[in-house]
């Protein structure tokens, strides 16, 4: 899940040569233009021998592969190599483009893109839930908080990345539902805002559906109310914080977007049927697999 939001991006430079064979990070980020100034040619850059995945999140973008031109919305993504024949840009019909990318390199980065433009999927529909974009949420955190720090932790992340993205590509009948744009709108604009005081009537706005229409719509792709997603992503986050660091609960609590240790202390029971203190004690971790929402 997202920190709060900040655009730029973080760099890395191990020189450990026989980790970074494997695969490593090159870079991190989180950016957004309006300019139609912004574009990449990948037979023009200077970052060659380079792996770049870069997963929409608001506004559009479009990106020329082998003279092929594909439109990229809120959820699709790419992955390319430099050097090679692509370019990737701001349209002139677009106002924005929002997004988040990786840069990898290594022995196994190279393979994965030959294996994913092999099997025609340079363009990839994700939806805000799949494990590799969670596994880019997660670099981008850990890399804005200072805790990428050696080669080894950059590379146990590369290759972790690397390989959800194979099992992603490898199983797309069973894990592409086609959650309609409005619906991948609103719900990674939960992902990246769930520490703020957002609501229903928030997710509804950037959908552009009315508020009725916007929950049915939201529930029946789903499963879940509004509501109760934004519950699970700041459950989930709080019980990571829980098991994975020393911050106060009540600490904890407003960095999962809860008012108070109190709030967090509350609606922890409701869904886990356990208190933050009982979660951090016991290292209780349901991953994925929290009770359902009420």
């Amino acid at each position: 899940m997202m920190i709060r939001k900040t655009y730029g991006t973080v760099a890395f430079r191990f020189k450990e040569p026989a980790v970074n064979r494997i695969a490593q990070l090159w870079s991190v980020g989180w950016d957004k233009h309006s300019s139609s100034i912004y574009s990449w040619d990948g037979l023009e850059r200077k970052d060659m021998g380079k792996v770049i995945f870069q997963y929409t999140l608001s506004g559009k973008g479009e990106i020329e592969i082998e003279g092929k031109v594909h439109r990229l919305h809120p959820g699709h993504a790419f992955l390319v190599k430099s050097p090679s024949e692509y370019r990737y840009y701001l349209p002139k019909d677009s106002e924005e483009w929002e997004f988040m990318y990786l840069t990898l390199y290594g022995d196994e980065a190279e393979k994965c893109w030959r294996t994913i433009q092999k099997n025609g999927l340079s363009v990839i529909r994700f939806h805000p839930d799949a494990a590799p974009i969670q596994a880019l949420q997660q670099i981008l955190e850990e890399a804005s908080s200072k805790k990428i720090t050696n080669a080894f932790r950059g590379s146990s992340l590369a290759y972790q990345f690397l390989m959800e993205l194979y099992e992603y590509a490898a199983s797309m009948d069973s894990k592409m539902e086609e959650w309609p744009d409005d619906i991948v709108r609103s719900a990674l604009y939960a992902r990246q805002y769930f520490r703020e005081n957002i609501g229903p009537d928030n997710m509804a706005e950037v959908s552009g559906l009315s508020r009725y229409h916007f929950v049915r719509v939201f529930k029946q792709t789903t499963g879940m109310t509004p509501i109760q997603y934004l519950t699970k992503i700041r459950i989930q986050k709080a019980i990571e914080l829980l098991n994975h660091t020393k911050y106060s609960i009540e600490e904890i609590a407003r960095m999962a977007g809860y008012t108070s240790a109190n709030y967090l202390n509350k609606v922890c029971k409701k869904v886990t049927g356990y208190s933050p203190g009982e979660i951090r004690k016991n290292k209780l971790d349901w991953k994925d697999d929290l009770p359902p929402i009420h």
